[in-house]
């Protein structure tokens, strides 16, 4: 499953980071584009997150997964 991160900016200042599922990016995209315009100054950013690295450690119960790391990339449909 694919999740994106959406930035809010209004005049190139960061207002709010939304993380959403897949399913539901362009519903969210456009209800955040006509709730804040363009026309006053605000704009989308869209990252798709990708899975990068699972950080495990293998003990004596066995292998733990102690975190993930993501990276983040632009999304051409933004």
């Amino acid at each position: 499953m694919n999740d994106y991160l959406i930035q809010l900016h209004r005049d190139d200042c960061l207002w709010a980071e939304l993380m959403v599922p897949g399913a539901r990016l362009n519903e969210v995209r456009e209800e955040l584009a006509q709730r804040f315009p363009s026309s006053e100054g605000f704009s989308l950013r869209v990252q798709q997150r990708k899975e990068q690295r699972r950080i495990v450690e293998c003990g004596p119960e066995g292998i733990r997964l102690l975190g993930v790391q993501y990276q983040y990339l632009e999304h051409e449909e933004a």
